[in-house]
């Protein structure tokens, strides 16, 4: 009697748990969403400094603002490289004229051409040329940036202000990468200190990083000889470090080619290939497991809201501890998978893909779900002559589940 009386109070507490749960989701949902990664305004808008209002300028500089933009999308600052960019007339959305007083004395203002792109032409030039797309929704990236100009030393943060940080911000704005710089506070200084950065160890940067934001970490340092300045910038990403030594006199050239170097390395891990039919688009389901309050649902839908990879999210089904979701992709099923796995939001659990059609079997150890993992490879074809014993490809069971856990 006790026991049973035990297993309905346990049966009654789940179900007054995951009614709790449904209705915090339903909550949430009238929320507004936020995301470490932000909607960067402005992609396809460029201001250009031009001698006069003549067509003959006006249509160079649109040439050359449309590039920009091609640029800024595509993550890649070889493009041409690759394609041919079209003219700008076709692509112009509107413009218009500004004078913008200049900062030194006695020298006459400057006249600024603003643009803004037609973002649907854009877009389906770059499908056309199968150019990989890098959308709107980015990654804030964390700068660790020490500097010895030749008189003293210091880590560039937050609050300060500096032409070298001023052209570092411009750099990555024109690449439309959102920024965070440190707050080298105390609670920074725990961890990094100025030779750290210089030496470029990474441990420390990495975890005094997640203070700030789960994306790229750029760190770097800047010397100035005498005659030149001396860089080295490193990127974090993906659990590997790419590195870059920059030398030149001017150190405004030299943040704006660092930059370039990283942001493309950004834009390869980042950018898609979006198929332009809407019948070939992919859809994928995924479970995510260790979710059990309303703020790890928010913070899983939020994230996955975020992938450029994404299009929708879609929840489908809540249970105690877990959700799942259906994502319609821009692009392929391994672009979602490889950007979740490269993440630190969530984890892709050992038996990452279930077969929903066996979802019921039970462990008889334990209650629990038990995992089918689908294999493909070759089989027997079960159409044929079994004793004739001919391999072939393996009929995968639709639908499959990804599965992971909220970290």
């Amino acid at each position: 009697m006790m026991y049973q009386e035990t297993r309905s109070y346990l049966s009654f507490a789940s179900a007054i748990k995951l009614k709790t749960l449904l209705f915090l989701l339903w909550i949430s949902v009238l929320a507004p969403l936020t995301a470490s990664a932000v909607v960067v305004e402005g992609l396809f808008d460029v201001k250009m400094t031009v001698l006069d209002e003549s067509k003959e300028i006006r249509r160079a500089a649109l040439d050359d603002g449309l590039i920009e933009v091609l640029i800024r999308i595509s993550g890649d600052s070889n493009i041409l490289e690759k394609i041919t960019a079209p003219a700008a007339n076709g692509y112009v959305k509107r413009y218009e004229y500004s004078i913008q007083p200049s900062e030194e004395k006695d020298v006459a203002p400057l006249k600024q051409l603003w643009a803004r792109y037609n973002t649907t032409k854009i877009m389906s030039f770059l499908r056309q040329q199968a150019i990989p797309v890098w959308g709107d929704r980015r990654t804030r990236a964390v700068v660790w940036l020490a500097v010895n100009d030749g008189k003293q030393r210091y880590v560039l943060k937050n609050k300060d202000i500096s032409l070298i940080k001023s052209k570092a911000n411009e750099a990555f704005n024109r690449r439309g990468v959102p920024t965070i710089w440190p707050e080298n506070d105390a609670l920074d200084k725990q961890t990094v200190h100025f030779s750290d950065i210089w030496a470029g160890f990474i441990d420390p940067l990495k975890k005094a990083s997640e203070r700030y934001a789960s994306g790229p970490v750029v760190v770097a340092k800047m010397v100035w000889s005498g005659s030149e300045w001396k860089s080295e910038w490193s990127l974090l990403m993906d659990g590997n470090v790419r590195k870059w030594s920059l030398t030149g006199s001017d150190y405004a050239n030299q943040i704006a080619r660092a930059t370039d170097l990283l942001v493309d390395a950004m834009g390869q891990k980042f950018a898609v290939l979006e198929t332009s039919d809407i019948s070939q688009q992919k859809t994928v389901s995924i479970e995510v497991d260790r979710v059990g309050s309303a703020e790890a649902f928010r913070r899983v839908e939020k994230y996955l809201l975020s992938l450029s990879a994404v299009r929708s999210v879609q929840l489908s089904q809540v249970e105690p501890d877990r959700v799942f979701f259906d994502l319609t992709l821009r692009s392929e099923v391994d672009d979602i998978l490889n950007l979740i796995q490269s993440g630190s939001v969530m984890t892709l659990l050992a038996d990452d893909v279930i077969n929903e059609s066996k979802d019921e079997s039970k462990d008889a150890s334990n209650g629990e779900l038990k995992d089918k993992t689908i294999i493909t490879g070759m089989t027997e074809n079960p159409t044929k002559n079994t004793s004739a014993s001919v391999p072939t490809e393996a009929l995968i069971i639709e639908p499959m589940v990804y599965r992971f856990a909220l970290r």
